[in-house]
């Protein structure tokens, strides 16, 4: 019996962006249903840098496209963590995402979701600003993982000097048991 050949992985860098209000809450997708029924998580605004851009330009050009907040790319400062791994949203594409993330203060401002991506429009039910505090007590996922200590830290006016490694949570298609949590095993049987 031969076994089904392995997917190609797609590597990918992303570019992200924690965009933090004046009242230190961090603005987060949140997406229900998307990946799985019932499965819930957030994730921060960000994704893929285009061939020929830096991450500062692809993390501003996301901000905009996906909350309609025009950034200028310089004033991003350096990159603050770092997180990889694979993951997918269907059967027969994983990715390896390299993401890089930049912290950014801004005023509290209501996201325009008119430049979001059609997919980005179905997982993304809705835009939501969190505090450190609700993100460790959300019961859902929150991609980055670890972001919580990150995000008070970076609140406090700590900038690390070398980013941060945060630990890599995303979902993967497995054929044999379907939507699985790399970073979470048995999630799902919950």
């Amino acid at each position: 019996m031969n076994a089904a050949p392995e997917p190609h992985i797609v590597r990918r860098r992303c570019a992200r962006v924690l965009l933090v209000d004046e009242d230190d809450r961090l603005l987060l997708f949140y997406s229900n249903g998307f990946v799985a029924p019932g499965v819930e998580y957030y994730v921060t605004v960000g994704g893929g840098v285009e061939e020929g851009e830096s991450l500062a330009e692809a993390a501003a050009r996301e901000v905009l496209e996906e909350t309609g907040l025009a950034l200028d790319p310089a004033e991003l400062g350096p990159v603050v963590a770092r997180a990889a791994g694979i993951w997918s949203d269907a059967p027969d594409t994983p990715m390896h995402n390299d993401e890089s993330y930049f912290y950014r203060r801004v005023p509290h401002f209501e996201p325009v979701r008119d430049g979001l991506e059609e997919v980005e429009r179905r997982e993304f039910a809705e835009a939501r600003w969190l505090t450190a505090e609700q993100l460790e007590a959300v019961d859902r996922l929150v991609f980055p993982a670890g972001v919580s200590g990150l995000l008070k830290a970076l609140n406090a006016g700590t900038v690390p000097v070398v980013p941060v490694e945060l630990e890599w949570g995303a979902w993967c298609w497995d054929g044999n048991r379907g939507w699985t949590a790399t970073e979470r095993p048995g999630i799902l049987e919950r």
